[in-house]
């Protein structure tokens, strides 16, 4: 058993917070946590982590990432959803299977740099890639591949039902582990006849996987739908029988309140991408609206190319300010709502909350240490502040994931990050 104590721990739990707190990790899970003073006698022999006041909090969730495209983070920095993905496929439409797992080695090495612990991750090709380069380093991911229809968008090989076959081998292949589970998906309404939204969700139902889907993204997205179908996007997918409590929907910025009232109902969740939409002029989701009618809603990065870096601290702290800056309502939204979605709430969405999310007994120890320090002194109130509007990737001294620490101030602790950096540099200055 390992106990980490002498920490401030903040659990992810409603008002759930120890000044001076431990955690007992037995195995892969939270065996007991609270104050020190209270360690129960099981705790005495274990090997013991003394955090000197450091803050600790559950495993930041991304549910949202295109780790295979960080690669290429930067080569389009401009234009609208739309005028950027059509610049982005001469750069992107022939990238390999090799190429995947080359940037989504790059992603899983900087998400769990910044305290993201899992994340659910989405390709074209290659539905297992990313489990499997971030099973290695010890990151927990939910990922697979998105199906598109090729008459409707036709940069790369048609992906389905290769999608659906890769996602069969991957779930063989990763019999077992812990670490990965997988979902099936299609990329968006407008790249996607009816037929093949159909298609994805009764092989995402007979796996028992969830189903992943962007929705709503940009403006024009809904003005195009609305032409084909005569609904708004999620209108269409609800027509179409794809919505329900597995579904995972990206982006949702361009929502009225009966499409809302469909994703209330349903129980499908949100990933919402602060960073990625503001940057893209896509909008900003209504969030607090969303959150009422009590749909999950998570936090995500998005890819690199629409977001350029993938931390979790940056989102939880947009995902406040831009709420206030277009609503001029300063309460709105809050540091306890952005760390909800960051950790929680964006396990709900992902289906895992009941084994990550939060610190507390028999869930997986999953958590992170930051060396956050105030010149007031800490409490509950300042260390919430700090974490949303004031950390970051560079706060992050300590990763722990399935009760294995896999970063440890400043260092990966599976491989030699430095030499996998560089052979990946290497391969494409010479090429």
């Amino acid at each position: 058993m390992k106990l980490l104590f002498n920490a401030f721990i903040c659990t992810g739990l409603p008002g759930g917070f120890y000044a001076d707190g431990a955690i007992l990790v037995e195995g892969s899970t939270i065996k007991w946590i609270g104050p020190s003073s209270d360690l129960p006698d099981v705790a005495i022999g274990a090997t013991r982590d003394d955090q000197n006041g450091k803050v600790v909090i559950p495993g930041l969730v991304n549910t949202h990432a295109h780790g295979g495209l960080s690669t290429h983070r930067g080569c389009c920095d401009d234009g609208d959803l739309f005028q950027w993905a059509k610049a982005l496929a001469p750069h992107t439409a022939s990238l390999t299977i090799d190429d995947n797992r080359r940037g989504s080695t790059l992603a899983a090495m900087d998400m769990i740099r910044a305290g993201i612990t899992t994340a659910c991750d989405c390709t074209r090709y290659g539905a297992g890639v990313f489990a499997s380069v971030a099973s290695e380093i010890g990151m927990r991911s939910l990922s697979g591949a998105l199906a598109n229809s090729p008459e409707l968008r036709p940069n790369g090989r048609p992906n389905w039902p290769l999608a659906l076959e890769e996602t069969r081998q991957a779930i063989s292949d990763n019999a077992g582990n812990g670490l990965c589970r997988f979902y099936l998906g299609a990329h968006s309404p407008y790249s996607c006849t009816p037929e093949l939204l159909r298609a994805v969700k009764r092989g995402a139902e007979a796996l028992g996987l969830p189903f992943t889907i962007h929705v709503a993204e940009n403006l024009a997205e809904n003005d195009l739908i609305a032409e084909r179908y005569g609904r708004s996007p999620v209108a269409w997918l609800n027509d179409l029988g794809v919505l329900d409590g597995t579904s995972i929907l990206a982006h949702c910025v361009w929502l009225d309140d009966a499409d809302m009232d469909i994703l209330a109902a349903t129980g499908a969740g949100v990933a919402h991408n602060p960073a990625s939409n503001a940057k893209l002029a896509s909008g900003v989701a209504p969030i607090p609206a969303l959150r009422r009618r009590g749909v999950p809603v998570g936090l995500g990065t998005d890819s690199t190319l629409s977001n350029n870096s993938l931390d979790i601290f940056q989102e939880m702290k947009l995902s406040v300010l831009l709420q206030r800056a277009t609503t001029l309502d300063a309460s709105i939204l809050g540091a306890a709502d952005a760390f909800s979605m960051a950790t929680i709430e964006g396990a709900r969405v992902l289906g895992w909350d009941r084994e990550i999310g939060s610190l507390e007994p028999g869930k997986q120890a999953d958590l992170v240490v930051l060396a956050l320090e105030h010149p007031l002194g800490m409490t509950y109130e300042r260390a919430l502040s700090d974490i949303v509007y004031h950390a970051g990737p560079q706060h992050v001294r300590k990763v722990m994931i399935a009760g294995e620490t896999v970063f440890d101030e400043g260092k990966l602790t599976r491989i030699d990050e430095a030499a996998v950096r560089s052979t990946i540099h290497r391969h494409y200055q010479c090429n």
